[in-house]
């Protein structure tokens, strides 16, 4: 691509660009997020691209005039990340060809214009191949997700109780939901969807995918909780598990407005309660984070994604009986489906116990099954068979793990993660123990 921000390109392909980007299907009902690229893209053809401030689009955006308006100042932020990511998804779908593209760096709110130039089809498939591999892949399953919503309802069968017909009640709740507003039940089936697609919450792909498909969600039903629940848990894991630096700080902020919006709608629903439980871990805020997810798990126990965040939560904080509780089998084992993290999180938590041939049993068992694969749930099956005398498999195993990961983030992830580094500490030593290096 060339960059033609300085002029290059005229006024007449720079409309003709905003034009084809508003009207397409990933900017539909993104009204707000419309408005704020008309904005950004119109004050810089008429020169005063140096003045798009965060406080000017605020004020002419958003109609806020008071300076010290803060949470203005950060929803701002946040939407300009939203453009960010629908230009990406655009630009990977719908305006793969689009002559002129419209690019926000970030840092910055003023948009540059760039000519598409496609490299060569040997080109794309010599150098970039892997890399598009998982972008498009993640896009797929994003487009998967709205076709599931868009041309059929489904009846989810991955949180329901067990005690009582639950499709029956799905059922008169859709029905209900259909006759009164289909925007709402459009935006409880994307937001149940994009569900099952925050695991392996190590994949950042797949987290921002699910992130883009919550945030449809809200677009379409701005007052239903669960767009902004599931917004934030994946906004949390995303910012949580990403590198120190203005990006990851920027989505806990983002987070944390989903997370306090879902709170302020749906107090008492178990989804609302554990999307801040799930925040309030990563932010270290262990003691309130334990009772907010058992507050979830007593207000729905039947919600086994629910029951799924309590035993991450319970995992991290050291309480590994509770974690092997959430993720019993019995619960969970008729679930239709797979990449459910609850085989994992027994596997890693019995590792802990001291049960090294259960953590064996559970990970390879969930590895069969389809579960989702991650740097921590090998780790940790490297480090049960090495604590439980199978040296030469946990070598092996350190091997293949170094070429799956060879820029693993292990370390980073566990001591971040753990409430007590003396638990990180006892995986690291085992995985050291079995040959592995930074």
């Amino acid at each position: 691509m060339q960059d033609v921000s300085s002029g290059v390109s005229s006024e007449t392909d720079v409309r003709d660009a905003l034009d084809r980007v508003l009207s397409s299907e990933v900017f539909a009902g993104a009204d707000r997020l419309q408005e704020f690229l008309r904005y950004i893209v119109v004050e810089s053809l008429e020169g005063r691209g140096d003045k798009i401030l965060g406080k000017r689009i605020a004020q002419d955006v958003y109609g806020r005039r008071s300076e010290k308006d803060i949470a203005t100042a950060n929803v701002v932020r946040v939407d300009a990340g939203r453009l960010r990511r629908r230009l990406d998804v655009y630009y990977l779908e719908e305006g793969a060809q689009d002559p002129l593209r419209i690019h926000v760096a970030k840092g910055g709110y003023a948009p540059h214009f760039e000519t598409n130039v496609p490299p060569e089809k040997s080109q794309i498939e010599a150098s970039s191949a892997p890399q598009l591999g998982i972008v498009v892949g993640a896009i797929v399953v994003l487009f998967v997700g709205f076709a599931a919503v868009f041309f059929g309802f489904r009846t989810d069968k991955t949180t329901q109780p067990t005690s009582f017909d639950p499709d029956q009640r799905n059922q008169v709740e859709r029905a209900v939901l259909f006759e009164t507003s289909p925007a709402a039940l459009q935006a409880r089936n994307i937001a149940e969807d994009a569900r099952s697609m925050l695991f392996p919450a190590t994949q950042p792909t797949r987290l921002l995918a699910a992130l883009t498909l919550f945030e449809k969600a809200i677009e379409l039903k701005p007052d239903y909780f669960g767009g902004y629940a599931g917004a934030a848990q994946a906004a949390t894991f995303f910012g949580g598990l990403a590198p120190e630096g203005p990006d990851r700080d920027q989505m806990l902020v983002q987070a944390r407005l989903y997370a306090e919006e879902a709170m302020r709608l749906a107090p008492s629903e178990a989804w609302s309660q554990s999307a801040m439980a799930a925040l309030l871990m990563f932010e270290r805020d262990f003691d309130e984070a334990n009772r907010l997810s058992v507050r979830a798990v007593e207000l729905n126990p039947n919600d086994l994604i629910v029951l799924e965040f309590d035993a991450i939560i319970a995992f991290f904080s050291g309480d590994f009986e509770r974690a092997v509780a959430s993720s019993d089998p019995k619960i969970h084992e008729n679930r239709q489906g797979s990449r459910f993290p609850w085989r994992n999180v027994l596997g890693n938590a019995s590792y802990y116990l001291g049960n090294y041939e259960d953590s064996i049993d559970h990970l390879m068992d969930a590895a069969a099954s389809g579960e989702p694969v991650s740097e921590i749930n090998t780790a940790h099956l490297i480090a049960s068979l090495q604590a439980s005398g199978r040296t030469a498999e946990a070598q092996k195993r350190v091997q293949e793990y170094q070429k799956a990961w060879p820029n693993s983030r292990i370390e980073e992830f566990m001591f971040r993660l753990f409430r007590d580094p003396e638990d990180a500490e006892s995986l690291m030593n085992q995985l050291r123990k079995a040959g592995w290096s930074q």
